[in-house]
C-alpha cells in the first residue's frame, strides 16, 4: 500500500532517496508492503513537542512511533485487506540521530535505518517496557538487521536500537 515519507526539517542533511530505498527494503523484509505507513523526518523542536504531548516527556528523541493498532501481539499483523490496513506513523528526530552519530563517530546512513527498524517494530506490536519484552524486541531487531545486511550488502551496526527497560 502507501508509504508516506516526508522531510519536515531543514537542519540535518541526509540522503532522502537512500532512506526511501531502505524503508522499501525493510517493508519487504517485514512483509508489511500491503500496509499504509508514514515516516516523517522532524527537527528537535517538532519531536520534542510530540514527545511532550503524547508521552509526557519534555525532551527530544530519535524516534517516536504511533501504532494504528495498540493491542497487536508482537509480530502479528492485522488483516491487510481490512479497512484498517494502516500500521501507523514513525517520526524520526533527525537532529537527535545526527548528534548520536557524532557522539559515536557513526554514519547517518547506518543509524537511520536502524532507527526505522526500531520504529517499525513498535508499529507491529513490540515493546520494551519489561525485561521479557526487551529481549523479544531486541531479538527481532537483530534478525531484521541481519536480513537487511544480507539483502542490501550493507553493514548496519551489529546491535539493535532497543534499550533495556528502566532499572536494568
Amino acid at each position: 500500500m502507501t508509504l508516506l515519507l516526508r522531510n519536515l526539517q531543514k537542519s540535518v542533511d541526509f540522503n532522502f532517496q537512500k532512506l526511501r530505498t531502505d524503508i522499501m527494503t525493510l517493508r519487504r523484509i517485514l512483509r508489511i508492503e500491503r500496509y499504509d505507513v508514514a515516516v516523517i523526518c522532524m527537527d528537535d523542536n517538532q519531536v520534542k513537542e510530540l514527545n511532550r504531548l503524547y508521552r509526557g516527556h519534555d525532551t527530544s528523541t530519535d524516534v517516536l512511533s504511533f501504532p494504528a493498532h495498540e493491542n497487536l501481539a508482537p509480530g502479528r499483523l492485522p488483516d491487510p485487506w481490512s479497512d484498517m490496513a494502516d500500521l501507523g506513523d514513525v517520526f524520526l528526530g533527525m537532529s537527535y540521530i545526527q548528534r548520536k552519530c557524532e557522539e559515536q563517530k557513526g554514519d547517518m546512513d547506518v543509524l537511520i535505518p536502524v532507527t526505522v527498524i526500531h520504529g517499525f517494530c513498535h508499529l507491529i506490536g513490540y515493546k520494551h517496557e519489561t525485561d521479557a519484552q526487551w529481549k523479544q524486541m531486541y531479538k527481532r531487531e537483530l534478525q531484521i538487521i541481519k536480513e537487511f545486511n544480507k539483502v542490501t550488502g550493507e553493514e548496519l551496526v551489529k546491535g539493535p536500537l532497543t534499550s533495556k527497560p528502566p532499572d536494568h
